[in-house]
Parts: structure tokens; C-alpha cells; sequence
């Protein structure tokens, strides 16, 4: 005879199994149970939803809000979106798809607000999931559709250009920009260990920009990872392997003082984590033994060096999603900060026809209103220097 126990566990296993398969189907059921949740829903959008309500309501009456929301007009949001409809539009398969107007302004928003992407899904009326490859996919967009245009065309008409501007109104002579890098601040990427961790205790990667007079990018390296340093990523770069092979087209030397003047060539202006070259500018190393000449070079070097750290400082101002870690991939934080270059330069470009005072992205400063190119003639007069 069998045990009583054996026969009740044969007996009754085969029915608690069955119970529980029911329960499991009812909760996957209950898990599945919306295709999409009600207030992500198409209906919900157009009624809830910050484009279809607030947004449209700050293009009609209150154009000074979506400047604010957007850092751009109405006019100049249109335009981007003339020129990005076409790579963010989906084709229609079971559902409408999200209209290009809506994805392009869940781009800028998430870029200038800083927000999360969780936040921007409530706003929108759109889920999480979808709202992370828009994001992705429109900040792509954007890249493909202005870097050609809102980059430096590189030609020695081009470049002489670019000196001219820096001669009027920097006062610094054959200088074709100014180059530096800034750390964009991530959230530790999976499995990286320390290969992203730099100097001031963070995870970033490096975006590495020229820049001309006027705050706009000239060149970017985007993507290097942070506990490198300045001058090592220049090195390895397209950018200064293009310079250190002679492919860039830079003019030939030329005199800054008249006929009668010393001829040197067109340099770029960098600190001191660059080398010097025959094509980069860098200041004298800083010591207490520097004659007069030597502190009024680095003066007038650093001036005009400020430029890029100006522009880094103009574009985190207004995209605020550098104000804290970028929450996403490497890859996806990479196109994030190619979005914000063509964005930065494509604002500020058509924005330079305007008067200062109807600049809404960037303004000529109070330092520059009242000093502009001359601040510098008077410098023998300013005390002794020892």
C-alpha cells in the first residue's frame, strides 16, 4: 500500500497546477489589458495634450512664452520644421502616427527644459517608451538636416573670414577660432567602469568645438570619453589630423601690421592642455618671471580664447538639458549634443540679422557694447607692469 501522503500530493497536484495557470493567464491578461492606456491616448491627445492646447495657445497670444518653451520663434520653428517634416513623418499602418510637428517640439522641449523624458510623456499625452525614440530619432533629424549648412564650409575664402571677424572684433590678428572642450555630464553607462569618469569626479564624454567670433561652432568632435584630456582627443581627432596633414586649406601667412610687418600663419587659439604648433596659438606658461610683452600676449590670447568658453556658456544657458546628467546611452547622448550644435549656430545665424535688442537666443553683452574692439589700444596707460 501506498502512503497516504504520496496519494494526496498525486491527487491534488495536478489541480493546483491547473489553479495556478488560471491566475497566471489573469494576471498576464490584467498586465496587457490596455493596448494603449487611456491617457495616452489619441483622443486624450488632442484634448490634454501640450500641443494641441499650450503650445498653440503661446503661438497665438503670447509669442514671448514659446521663445521660452522652444528658444525659438514661431517663424524659425516653422522653418526647422519645413526642413525636418520629412525624415520625422511615419507612414499611417494600424494607427495614426504622431504628426512630424508634435515629434519635432518633444525634441526642443526635452533640450531646453531639461526635463525627463517620463515628465515630457505626461505633457504630451505620449507613452514613455515612445517619447525615448523620438527623442532619439528627432535629435538625428536634426543633425542630417543642418550640419551641412550650420557648420563651417571649409575654404580659404571661408577662413580668411573667419581671421577678418576675429581682427575687428577681438583684436587678435590671422586667428581662425578658438578651440577647447567641455565635459557633458552622463549618467554612469553600463558596464563602463572608468573609462567615461574624469578629472572632476563625473561621468562624460567630451565635446571638443572651435569656435568663430560670433559664438557659433566652427568645427565639433563630439564623443570622446571624459577622463581624456583636451589636447589627446585633439591629436586623434578628424579635426587635427585634417590640421596636422595640411587638408583644411588654410591660407597662406600673411602680414598683420601693413607691408612692413612680421608675416605669420593663420593659428587657432588654445590653452594650455594644446600643444604648440605652427597651427595652434597657446599662451606663455604661467610664471612670475613673465616680462610685459609676454602678460599682455597671454592677455590678448585668453580674450580671444574666452570665445568658445562664451558659446559653451550661451548653449547651456539655454538648452538646459546640460544642467544636469544626460539620463540615456552613449550613442543617444551623442546625437543629443550634435542636436543642440546645429541648433546653437542654426539660431544664432538667423538670428544675426537681427538688432541686438531683438535677439532673443543671444545678445551682445554690456562688455562688448561699451569696450567692442578697442579695449585693448589703451593698454600701455593701464599702470606699471612689473
Amino acid at each position: 500500500m501506498e502512503d497516504s501522503t504520496a496519494q494526496t500530493e498525486r491527487y491534488f497536484a495536478p489541480q493546483f497546477m491547473c489553479i495556478y495557470d488560471v491566475l497566471e493567464s489573469e494576471n498576464d491578461r490584467d498586465r496587457r489589458r490596455f493596448w494603449v492606456r487611456p491617457i495616452f491616448s489619441a483622443e486624450m491627445r488632442f484634448l490634454q495634450g501640450a500641443s494641441d492646447n499650450l503650445i498653440s495657445e503661446m503661438e497665438l497670444v503670447d509669442n514671448e512664452k514659446y521663445v521660452n518653451y522652444f528658444r525659438m520663434t514661431p517663424k524659425l520653428f516653422n522653418q526647422l520644421l519645413s526642413l525636418c517634416e520629412a525624415g520625422l513623418t511615419k507612414q499611417t499602418v494600424v494607427r495614426d502616427p504622431i504628426p512630424a510637428k508634435t515629434r519635432l517640439q518633444v525634441v526642443l522641449l526635452y533640450l531646453a527644459s531639461g526635463d525627463s523624458m517620463t515628465s515630457i510623456s505626461y505633457a504630451f499625452r505620449i507613452r514613455h517608451n515612445t517619447v525615448t525614440k523620438i527623442i532619439a530619432e528627432g535629435c538625428n533629424e536634426i543633425w542630417r538636416c543642418l550640419k551641412d549648412s550650420a557648420f563651417l564650409t571649409v575654404n580659404t575664402n571661408n577662413w580668411k573670414s573667419l581671421a577678418n571677424s576675429f581682427q575687428e572684433k577681438w583684436n587678435f590678428p590671422n586667428c581662425i577660432g578658438a578651440i577647447d572642450g567641455k565635459n557633458v555630464v552622463l549618467q554612469a553607462p553600463v558596464n563602463s567602469g572608468s573609462t567615461f569618469y574624469n578629472y572632476k569626479g563625473t561621468h562624460s564624454l567630451v565635446l571638443l568645438a572651435c569656435s568663430d567670433a560670433h559664438y557659433r561652432f566652427t568645427l565639433v568632435d563630439i564623443g570622446a570619453e571624459g577622463r581624456r584630456s583636451d589636447g589627446g582627443i585633439f591629436r586623434t581627432s578628424n579635426i587635427g589630423q585634417r590640421f596636422e596633414e595640411g587638408s583644411l586649406q588654410l591660407p597662406l601667412p600673411r602680414s598683420i601690421g601693413g607691408n612692413d610687418g612680421p608675416i605669420l600663419p593663420f593659428v587657432l587659439l588654445g590653452d594650455e592642455a594644446f600643444a604648440l604648433t605652427k597651427y595652434m596659438m597657446r599662451p606663455y606658461p604661467r610664471s612670475s618671471a613673465l616680462n610685459r610683452t609676454k602678460k599682455i600676449f597671454n592677455y590678448r590670447l585668453s580674450r580671444g580664447g574666452r570665445v568658445i568658453q562664451s558659446a559653451f556658456g550661451i548653449m547651456a544657458a539655454k538648452w538646459r538639458i546640460y544642467r544636469r546628467p544626460i539620463i540615456a546611452s552613449v550613442p543617444t547622448a551623442i546625437k543629443i549634443v550634435q542636436a543642440t550644435c546645429c541648433l546653437h549656430n542654426y539660431i544664432i545665424s538667423h538670428e544675426a540679422v537681427l538688432p541686438a535688442t531683438q535677439r532673443f537666443y543671444s545678445t551682445v553683452t554690456t562688455e562688448e557694447r561699451s569696450a567692442g574692439c578697442y579695449a585693448l589700444l589703451d593698454i600701455d596707460n593701464t599702470g606699471s607692469v612689473s
